[in-house]
């Protein structure tokens, strides 16, 4: 939007409101002697004037409350949004909604050359500032149409919705805030933090925990439209040059910010529970247990250098998301109470202790990150290093999570994960981390310094299994291990050689463990692995061979029989089914072309606010194993070789392109209809990607993979990005339970928990968090 610029003087100095001649009851402010021209002071206090009267209705109808007892930010049918008390001191001030110091913030958007001589000459003023806004969004023209999309309303936002939109600090004054949960359902578009039934478009702005409170967004019924207009884009340019006061104060620059709004900053953790505040919608029906949440908690750790004369601050900031040190969350949901409690963990503190010790990752084993630069030098690896279990919160455990794993003679725990073999013991109460353990140190015969940190677990039989590799100059032999209730020093199931691959799941069935080995080539073999930190780095892809599956029976504790796919490669598998009758397996994963998926994780592309370096999502690929016990006896007579290899035939069974996906954990291993995943919404929807959407995963579909003619539901809000989703079911229909994920607002710098029907989509309820939890391509799971 643009706005009348101050001159320097005017905008730099405070004012002093001497020779008013109006009512200045409302606004008064701290004033500083300045040495200034004398009729521009006079203009600057006629100014200030002009805007105080112009908010002075809406404080007047307002309802009287204590003001420094009040709530930030209130929305009508309790729909209102808080701020912690507790919250960092920046992060508060770029989420406040509302106007501090009013004095000078509306002498610095109304201030003009000279002082409006009349009411009339004041709306001129009022309406040069509204033309810019008012042009783009009459020029605009209406959205592609998609079947998805809802096309009863196509005459764009009004003008009361586009002051909204300014009001509730959308970066694109010509497009409303907020989108449907369900395009097509005939809901008009609204915002995170608006009621379900209505379109929120006056929420009331209140307070700030110093300075004036003015409430601006309250207005009377019999308002005029033209001066409500003015008065909320004139306070929403008030509100913008506050946060813009507020960063100075803070020493936060403009790339600060732009980090802030990114969702890529380091979290703050919340180790005593503490309830929150529902926004929108009830307690969902029946819901009980508590969602843990692992991702990225510390993304960037500052560490002093001594100079001659002085000590230097810089800061080590890990290249890639997947390597950064991991924050764990708990959400808890109480049926008879209706509370829904929350607390959350930094669980690696002790290794951003030795990175700020060492100004960088002194890595353990070859391998240890994804794509980091160490900041160390060679000579770091001659160093000894301490084993995994020197101390509890030393290894970043960072890619997977595991519920109630038998570790260390107790089966009371949450286990997380890495590619590195480490085993992260954490208390399920108060999420304390206990031990971090390897392997090796669970049963000597595991070997293998990489790990795929997506276990399996079967629930019936109670085992989790996992796929270690031994990287050697030659070869690397591969171990599928098990650890069971009833074997809690587990078991190797079977062992095989191959190639290195990086391998972030795998899938089992009834009878089988099936293993894919993706395509990667290392330009000298295991002394290159041995000598590289980052894994990506000494592997590359190939695309001129073929995907080998190993089917492993759980029986026989052998490999079976082996597959191959032309090249692909896969981060997530979505669940394989057994079928009896024609003796084969079927597989569903989401697959791309190549690794880049993993390759376009970097933290630095990813805090730019343009979506031209996306995360890819991929195709939901369904491969089918057939005649496993012919192949298995022929594999068996030849004696392991891989000289005849039958093929493993594949179609895509959903065009959409997603990610991170989950089903319903009753249909596990069994035939299944619904799949739901995160996905980028333009591309769902077919329509051209727009450069304020960024680049991760802005919202959450449902799809049926048996019937691709039924469209996909989509759930999504501006500026909110979704975690992977959790599917909680609710009795034995497949699609009767709840979906839940928590999302980032960008633009309040907060995130907000939101359940969804998983039959409609519908929202049922969404809770703001104490403190924004950073974007991440993490894990979740939901216990009882």
């Amino acid at each position: 939007m643009t706005t009348n610029a101050l001159p320097p003087s005017a905008a730099s100095e405070p004012l002093k409101s001497a020779g008013a001649e109006a009512n200045t009851t409302a606004v008064k402010a701290d004033v500083t002697v300045v040495e200034a021209d004398a009729t521009a002071v006079e203009a600057n206090a006629a100014a200030v004037e002009d805007a105080a009267e112009t908010l002075q209705p809406a404080a007047d109808s307002a309802p009287k409350k204590n003001l420094e007892t009040a709530p930030v930010a209130e929305i009508k049918d309790d729909a209102c949004t808080t701020v912690n008390p507790s919250v960092d001191s920046v992060a508060s001030a770029l989420e406040d909604s509302s106007i501090v110091d009013v004095p000078q913030s509306a002498s610095a958007v109304v201030g003009t050359a000279s002082t409006p001589e009349s009411p009339r000459e004041a709306e001129r003023i009022s309406r040069s500032l509204l033309s810019p806004v008012l042009s783009r969004s009459s020029s605009k023209a209406p959205a592609t149409s998609h079947p998805l999309q809802n096309s009863g309303d196509s005459a764009g936002p009004s003008p009361a919705e586009l002051a909204s939109a300014i009001l509730l600090k959308d970066s694109d004054t010509a497009r409303a805030f907020g989108s449907a949960a369900v395009l097509g359902s005939g809901e008009s578009e609204r915002t995170a933090f608006s009621p379900l039934q209505r379109n929120s478009t006056s929420p009331v702005s209140s307070g700030s925990m110093r300075g004036i409170h003015a409430e601006i967004a309250e207005v009377s019924d019999d308002e005029d439209s033209e001066d409500k207009q003015r008065r909320l884009f004139k306070a929403a340019e008030l509100r913008r040059l506050q946060r813009e006061q507020m960063a100075q104060n803070n020493n936060l620059s403009s790339e600060d910010i732009q980090i802030m709004r990114s969702g890529l900053s380091n979290a703050r953790e919340y180790v005593t529970s503490s309830e929150l505040r529902v926004l929108n919608g009830a307690f969902p029906d029946g819901l009980r247990g508590s969602l843990y949440l692992l991702g990225p908690g510390q993304l960037d750790i500052k560490y002093n250098v001594q100079r001659e004369l002085e000590q230097a601050t810089r800061v080590f900031t890990y290249g890639n998301i997947m390597d950064a040190l991991p924050l764990l969350s708990k959400i808890s949901f109480d049926p008879v109470s209706k509370t829904i409690v929350h607390r959350s963990r930094l669980i690696a503190k002790q290794a951003a202790g030795r990175i700020h010790m060492e100004h960088g990752v002194n890595t353990k084993v070859p391998g240890a990150l994804y794509l980091t630069d160490t900041n160390q030098t060679v000579l770091s690896k001659f160093i000894p290093k301490a084993p995994h279990h020197a101390s509890p919160e030393g290894e970043c455990c960072s890619q997977g999570i595991e519920l109630f794993m038998p570790l260390q003679g107790s089966s009371q725990t949450i286990v997380c994960t890495n590619h590195v073999g480490a085993l992260q013991n954490i208390d399920p109460a108060d999420l304390r981390p206990r031990s971090t353990v390897d392997f090796k140190s669970v049963n000597s015969a595991f070997k293998g310094a990489l790990s795929c940190p997506h276990m399996q677990y079967d629930s019936n039989t109670r085992e989790h299994f996992t796929v270690l590799q031994d990287v050697g100059f030659r070869s690397t032999t591969y171990s599928v291990v098990c650890i069971s209730e009833t074997q809690p020093e587990g078991y190797v199931v079977a062992s095989f050689t191959a190639q290195a691959s990086v391998l972030h799941s795998f899938a089992i069935t009834q009878d089988y463990i099936i293993v894919p080995i993706y395509p990667y080539d290392s330009p000298l073999g295991g002394m290159s692995y041995r000598w590289s930190d980052s894994l990506l780095e000494t592997l590359s892809f190939d695309h001129s061979r073929p995907v080998i599956f190993y089917i492993i029976s759980r029986e026989y504790r052998r490999v079976q029989c082996v597959y191959q796919a032309p090249s692909f490669f896969a981060l997530h598998q979505i669940n394989a089914v057994q079928e009896s009758a024609t003796d084969s397996v079927a597989i569903d994963m989401v697959t791309y072309d190549d690794d880049t998926v993993l390759r376009r994780m970097q933290i630095k592309e990813l805090r730019k606010s343009s979506s031209a370096f996306p995360v890819p999502t991929g195709v939901v690929r369904r491969f089918q194993l057939n005649g496993i016990t012919m192949e298995a006896t022929k594999y068996v007579g030849s004696k392991g070789s891989l000289s005849l290899i039958p093929p493993a035939h594949s179609r895509i069974v959903r065009a959409e392109r997603i990610e991170l996906c989950c089903i319903n954990p009753i249909v596990a291993a069994r035939p299944y209809t619904f799949v739901y995943a995160l996905g980028h919404s333009d591309t769902l929807r077919g329509q051209p990607t727009q450069s304020s959407v960024g680049a991760m995963y802005n919202c959450i579909v449902k799809l049926n993979t048996n019937d691709s003619s039924v469209e996909p539901l989509i759930w999504s809000r501006t500026h909110c990005f979704p975690s992977e989703p959790v599917f909680v079911p609710r009795n034995d229909t497949e699609d009767d339970g709840y979906v839940l994920s928590v999302f980032f607002d960008s633009m309040r710098i907060t995130s907000c928990l939101v359940v969804l029907d998983a039959q409609t989509f519908n929202e049922v309820l969404i809770a703001q968090l104490p403190a924004a939890i950073p974007l991440s391509f993490g894990h979740a799971k939901f216990a009882i």
